[in-house]
């Protein structure tokens, strides 16, 4: 038993409304663990103010936060408390969270936090859109997916109005959607960079994304893009009609309602489509982001702190509710299962999410202490061959180019 404890808890959530769902999990907890109260503050720069603050010897005792990809950086930092013997202690196993939240709070043997929520992506479809063109089903195929994306593309002179599909908007999930081709970053513990031991997969994944790009003019398309409207309003572009086919996280699901008024009203989802065809959830499951509960180092009592983890990760009905607002899928699988019972019954499309992150091949972003610089070279780099700028030697050349610097950089940061 805990003397009377009032514990800072700090959120990436940090809107209102979502301060105000995320209320129902606290709830719980302080009605649970009475010696405990939970003092919430939401953060949305949690990737500089966490270092700084445990640097500064100031730490809260909570973080819940999308740290995705950034483990080995924590790691490195010493900025979380590992959470295994905690869990072995307690005799709490990881049977209670889908294989894809284990692996989101895992790095090098070590877990360094709790899982909360998964936001896997697929592709959004405009049925009314498609049916224009005369095609009656969502893409099952990489082909089908280029020949829809060429059928519904509308120019105007030298103007575009509507684009197809492109694999992303904003340079986003471009780097994702590598994988989907065998293409990959790090070893497992992320101290190889394996870009040129697996070339192939990325000449073809960044080929294939290419193809979209050759259907456009490069001066239109990005005069189509600096002209789209906001991206969380009526006015996004997947809800105005402007991009039909898309690729996009779960929260997604709900944004035609929020903020579409319906609209578009004939829309669905289904996973996006692989190099060998239809997408099986059970062998492809790309997570985009993840949020998981993690007790910085430095904090002032670790017991107390992981009691109060312990609780809003388990809190099942709890984690559903908070996760009906926000539209991420839980982790704990009683919180998945209640929650699939629920968000079906108005939002069927959430099907396909679900089964996503229940999957046991689900892949999470990848590891490395220069994840973050490789990812912006590989965004432009990926921007220069999609337009032409590069030829396929070309793309080969840089990217044993970066394997090497990178490796080099890699093996200085871990003393090698």
């Amino acid at each position: 038993m805990f003397e009377p404890t009032t514990l800072t808890l700090w959120s990436s959530f940090s809107d209102q409304g979502s301060t105000d769902a995320f209320r129902v999990m606290i709830d719980r907890c302080e009605a649970d663990l009475p010696w405990l109260t939970l003092d919430y503050v939401g953060k949305d720069d949690m990737g500089t103010a966490l270092p700084a603050a445990v640097e500064a010897g100031s730490p809260p005792d909570i973080v819940q936060g999308d740290f995705a990809g950034q483990l080995a950086q924590i790691a490195a930092g010493d900025l979380s408390v590992t959470v295994d013997d905690l869990m072995a202690r307690d005799g709490i196993s990881w049977d209670l969270f889908v294989p894809g939240g284990k692996r989101l709070v895992e790095y090098n043997g070590k877990h360094y936090g709790v899982p909360f929520s998964l936001d896997p992506a697929a592709l959004f479809y405009n049925q009314d859109a498609l049916a224009e063109v005369g095609i009656t089903s969502p893409p099952a195929s990489t082909e089908e997916l280029l020949a829809a994306a060429e059928a519904l593309l509308v120019t105007e002179g030298d103007e575009i109005t509507r684009v197809g599909f492109v694999p992303d908007v904003d340079g986003s999930y471009g780097l994702f959607l590598t994988q989907m081709f065998d293409a990959e970053f790090f070893s497992e513990d992320g101290s190889e960079v394996l870009i040129s031991e697996t070339i192939d997969g990325w000449v073809d994944a960044l080929t294939w994304q290419k193809q979209f790009y050759d259907l456009v003019d490069r001066d239109a398309f990005s005069a189509w893009a600096d002209g789209l409207g906001s991206y969380d309003s009526a006015d996004n572009f997947f809800i105005a009609g402007q991009l039909p086919l898309y690729f996009e996280g779960s929260y997604f699901v709900t944004w035609p309602s929020r903020f579409g008024n319906g609209k578009p009203e004939n829309w669905g989802v289904v996973p996006l489509p692989g190099p060998d065809g239809p997408a099986d959830p059970n062998t492809q499951s790309i997570l985009a982001s993840g949020n998981w509960f993690s007790i910085p180092r430095g904090v002032a009592n670790v017991d107390a702190s992981w009691e109060a983890v312990k609780c809003l990760s388990t809190a099942a009905e709890e984690i559903a509710e908070f996760e009906l607002f926000v539209g991420n899928i839980p982790t704990n699988v009683a919180a998945l299962d209640i929650y699939e019972a629920t968000v079906l019954e108005t939002l069927p499309e959430m099907q396909t999410f679900i089964d996503l992150v229940r999957s046991p091949a689900a892949k999470t972003p990848p590891s490395s202490l220069v994840a973050g610089a490789l990812s912006d070279e590989l965004s432009a780099l990926i921007g220069d061959f999609r337009f032409g700028d590069l030829s396929e030697d070309d793309l080969r050349a840089a990217l044993d180019e970066l394997d090497s610097r990178y490796q080099e950089e890699l093996d200085i940061e871990l003393g090698g």
